[in-house]
C-alpha cells in the first residue's frame, strides 16, 4: 500500500492525495489534542465567578459546593498533629548511679572542709566567713555561714550526718535534668525526727544545693517520639456533597471554611496559564504516545481513518466521562468503567492499539486524580485484563468473562497499594466491591456501545456478525429453500476462507459471515447456475444468446447488493457481494460468443459485457473469497481423483486471479497466498476425499 492510499469504513482501500492523507491526520491529532485539552480543562471553564473572601469576612450569600469533594484540611491535620506531639513527655536517659555517688563525696568533703576552718584558731571569724562563702558549690546567706560558725561540735556533727543522709536518700531515685525542684521540694519530708527544728532550714538550704540531675533529658528521642506521634495522625479529611451549603448567608467565614473554598476553587480564578499548560502538555504527550505508535510500529494504521476517529471519539467519551468521576471523588472513583473502553476498541482495533489507548487513559486518569498513581494502575489493570481476555470474535458470554478478570485484577492492584500502608480491611470493602462492580458493568457498557456503534455507523460489530453467522437468518432460509446448490456451496466455501483468513491473521469472522452472503443475489434467477441443476436435466441457457446468458449470471451481484441493502446487511458485508468476481471474464459466454461472432464472419460488439464489472478485491478478506470461490468450483467441476491433482488446480485459480491483476489492491503478500494455497488444499482434501494413489495405478493392469 502506497503513501496515498487510505481505508474507508468498509475496510478497503482508498485513494487519497498525498496533502489530503497528511491533511486528514493532522486533524485526527488536532481532534485528540484539542478534544483531550478541553475535557481536562472542563471544570476550569464550568467555574462560578470566585468569591473575594478572607477569614474574617461575613459571607454575603449562602455558598454552596458545586461538586462533590473531599478534601485534606491542613489546618485541623496540623493542629491534630501538634497535639500528638504535645502529648508525649519528655524522653530521658536513664539515671546515672556515679552522680549520687559523686556528690555524697562531695558532701562529705565540703563537711570536712567547713570543720576544718572551724577548728583553725588562727582565723578570725571574718576570714572564716569567707572561707565559707568561697564554697562555689554552695550558696550560703551570712546568716547561714554564722549558723554553721556557731553551732557546737555536737550540732554541726548532727547537720553533716543529715546532709548526707537527705543526699543519699535523694540521689538514689530519678532525679531528672529540669526537674530538680520536684526532688527538692519533698526533701523537708524525709528529714529525721528528731534533728532539730532551728538547724532544718540550714540543712534542707546546703543539701538542695548539693542535689544535681542524674537522668539528662534526650532530645533526640523526644524528638523522633513526637515526629513519629505526629506521623501517626492521618489527614483531616471533610467532605462536601453537590449542592451541600458550605457558608450561609451572614455568617461569619472562619479558616476552616475558606479551606473548603480553597479546596474547592472558589476563591480564585480557576483557569490559570499554568493549568493551561499542563493540561495542554499531558494531551500532547498522550498525542505522542499514539503517533509514535502509527508511524514506527503500525504505520497501515494511520490510513484507517474511520477506525481512528472511531478510537478517538470513545477515547473522549470515556476521558469526560472520568473527569466527571473522578476528581476528588474517592472512593466513587473506583467506579469509573473505564474496562469498557478496552472491551470496545478491542473488537475494531485489536490487541496492541487497544493496550495503547488503555494506558494513556489511565494515566491521564491519574493527572485527574491530582497524580493518583494507585487509581491510574487500577484503571489500566482492569483495561488490560479486560482486553486480552476477549478474543476477536467474542460472544457476549465472553465479555461477562472478560469484566469478571478485568475485576479481580482491579482488586488486586488496590490491595497492593494499600497492604504497606496497613490499611484497615474494613475501609478497603467499599472500594473494592465498587472495582468488582465497575468492571462488571464495563461488559454491559461494552456490549451496548457495539450495538450503538453498529447502529449508528457503518461500521461493522462482532455482534451484527454474530447475528449474521447463523443458518436461521432469512437470507439463509431462503437459499436453504430456493436455492440448495448455492447454499452448500457457499457454506463450503465459507469453511475455505474462515481457516485462511485465520491462518493468515485476517479477520476471520467477517470472511466466514461475508462468504455466506456473498451469492444471495443468486435468489433472482437460482436455475440458471450449474450448482443448482441437476445432472441431466434442462439448461436454462439454451435457446439464449451468449450475451444474454452473461447478462443473467451478471446480474447475481447487482441483484445481491440490492438484496443486501434491503435487509440492511453492512457494508463490509456487500463488499463481499460487489467484489468476489472483481473484474474476471465469463469465459465459457465469451468463447462462446467469440464462436458466434465467428460462424457469423462479424466481430464482438462489446466485450465489457462478458466481464463482471467489479471492483476488484480490496481487502484481505474478499481476495481470500475470490480465490476460495474460483477453487471450489473448479474443484468440483474438475472432481480429481489424488491430491496432486488439486494442489495444480489451486495453483493455477491463484496465479489466474494474480495474471489478470485481480489481487492487486487486496493488501495480500506472496507469504499470505503461500499460506492461503495449503489451507485451501487441506480443505479441500477434506471436502471431496481424492483416492490416494498406490503403486501401479498409473498404468492400467494387463490381462493375464
Amino acid at each position: 500500500m502506497n503513501s496515498e492510499t487510505a481505508i474507508d469504513t468498509n475496510g478497503h482501500r482508498v485513494q487519497l492525495g498525498r496533502w489530503g492523507h497528511i491533511v486528514l491526520m493532522v486533524l485526527c491529532g488536532l481532534l485528540f489534542a484539542v478534544g483531550t485539552s478541553l475535557i481536562l480543562l472542563l471544570p476550569d471553564f464550568l467555574a462560578s465567578q470566585p468569591y473575594q473572601l478572607q477569614s474574617g469576612d461575613i459571607a454575603p450569600e449562602d455558598i454552596i459546593a458545586p461538586r462533590d469533594i473531599t478534601y485534606v484540611s491542613q489546618k485541623d491535620t496540623e493542629e491534630a498533629r501538634e497535639a500528638a506531639r504535645t502529648g508525649v513527655s519528655d524522653i530521658y536517659d536513664a539515671a546515672d548511679p556515679r552522680v549520687g555517688r559523686q556528690q555524697v563525696r562531695k558532701a562529705r568533703q565540703i563537711k570536712d572542709f567547713i570543720a576544718t576552718v572551724r577548728a583553725d584558731t588562727f582565723a578570725d571569724a571574718d576570714l572564716k566567713a569567707s572561707y565559707l562563702d568561697a564554697i562555689s558549690s554552695l550558696s550560703l546567706t551570712s546568716e547561714e555561714i554564722a549558723l554553721l560558725l556557731s553551732t557546737d561540735d555536737s550540732q554541726f556533727e548532727q547537720i553533716g550526718r543529715e546532709m548526707v543522709s537527705l543526699l543519699e536518700d535523694a540521689m538514689s531515685g530519678t532525679v531528672r535534668e529540669g526537674r530538680v525542684s520536684e526532688v527538692t521540694s519533698r526533701l523537708g519530708l524525709t528529714v529525721s525526727s528528731d534533728f532539730p527544728e532551728p538547724l532544718i532550714p540550714l540543712v534542707l538550704s546546703i543539701t538542695n544545693d548539693l542535689i544535681l540531675p542524674n537522668s539528662t533529658l534526650n532530645t533526640k528521642a523526644t524528638e523522633e517520639a513526637r515526629d513519629q506521634a505526629a506521623t501517626d495522625v492521618s489527614d483531616v479529611k471533610y467532605t462536601f456533597r453537590q449542592g451541600e451549603v458550605i457558608v450561609r448567608a451572614g455568617d461569619l467565614v472562619d479558616e476552616s471554611d475558606m479551606e473548603a473554598l480553597i479546596a474547592l476553587g472558589l476563591t480564585v480564578d480557576r483557569l490559570t496559564w499554568q493549568d493551561i499548560v499542563s493540561a495542554s502538555i499531558a494531551s500532547l504527550l498522550s498525542l505522542v504516545v499514539l503517533v509514535t505508535y502509527i508511524v514506527m510500529i503500525n504505520p497501515p494504521w494511520s490510513r484507517k481513518y474511520s477506525l481512528l476517529l472511531l478510537s478517538i471519539g470513545l477515547f473522549l467519551v470515556f476521558l469526560l466521562l472520568a473527569q466527571f468521576m473522578v476528581p476528588g471523588q474517592e472512593p466513587t472513583a473506583y467506579l469509573f468503567p473505564g474496562a469498557a473502553l478496552g472491551l470496545a476498541l478491542y473488537t475494531f482495533v485489536g490487541t496492541e492499539f487497544t493496550i495503547l489507548v488503555v494506558v494513556v487513559l489511565a494515566g491521564l486518569v491519574g493527572y485527574l486524580a491530582h497524580g493518583s498513581l494507585e487509581l491510574a494502575t487500577v484503571a489500566a489493570t482492569s483495561g488490560l485484563l479486560a482486553a486480552g481476555n476477549l478474543r476477536r470474535s467474542a460472544r457476549p458470554s465472553v465479555y461477562i468473562r472478560a469484566g469478571i478478570a478485568a475485576a479481580l485484577g482491579g482488586a488486586t492492584a488496590l490491595v497492593i497499594f494499600h497492604l504497606p500502608a496497613q490499611t484497615e480491611p474494613s475501609r478497603l470493602v467499599q472500594p473494592l466491591l465498587f472495582i468488582m462492580l465497575n468492571n462488571l458493568v464495563s461488559a454491559g457498557i461494552a456490549l451496548v456501545l457495539l450495538v450503538a456503534i453498529g447502529t449508528l455507523t457503518d461500521i461493522t460489530t462482532s455482534l451484527q456478525l454474530l447475528d449474521l453467522d447463523r443458518s436461521n437468518h432469512p437470507l439463509q432460509k431462503k437459499l436453504q429453500l430456493m436455492s440448495v446448490g448455492t447454499y452448500h456451496h457457499t457454506v463450503e466455501v465459507a469453511n475455505m476462507v474462515e481457516a485462511a483468513a485465520e491462518a493468515i491473521g485476517a479477520d476471520s469472522l467477517l470472511a466466514r459471515v461475508g462468504t455466506l452472503y456473498h451469492d444471495i443475489g443468486k435468489l433472482s434467477n437460482p436455475g440458471f447456475f450449474i450448482e443448482n441443476r441437476t445432472e441431466g436435466g434442462i439448461d436454462p441457457h439454451q435457446g439464449l444468446s451468449a450475451a444474454a446468458s452473461a447478462r443473467t449470471i451478471k446480474s447475481h451481484i447487482v441483484d445481491g447488493v440490492k438484496l443486501a441493502r434491503k435487509h440492511r446487511l453492512p457494508s463490509q458485508i456487500v463488499a463481499f457481494i460487489n467484489e468476489h468476481h472483481g473484474t474476471l471474464p465469463m469465459l465459457y459466454f465469451l468463447n462462446q460468443a467469440q464462436e458466434e461472432a465467428a460462424a457469423s464472419g462479424t466481430e464482438i460488439e462489446d466485450v465489457s459485457q462478458y466481464y463482471y464489472d467489479g471492483p476488484t478485491p480490496r481487502s484481505r478478506e474478499t481476495a481470500i473469497l475470490m480465490l476460495a470461490d474460483g477453487c471450489e468450483s473448479a474443484v468440483r467441476a474438475n472432481k480429481p481423483t489424488t491430491t496432486e491433482e488439486i494442489e495444480k488446480i489451486v495453483k493455477k485459480i491463484i496465479q489466474q486471479r494474480i495474471d489478470l491483476h485481480q489481487l492487486d489492491d487486496s493488501g495480500l503478500t506472496l507469504h499470505d497466498l503461500k499460506v492461503i494455497h495449503e489451507t485451501f488444499v487441506r480443505a479441500l482434501k477434506g471436502m471431496y476425499h481424492p483416492r490416494i494413489k498406490y503403486p501401479g495405478d498409473e498404468k492400467p493392469a494387463t490381462a493375464p
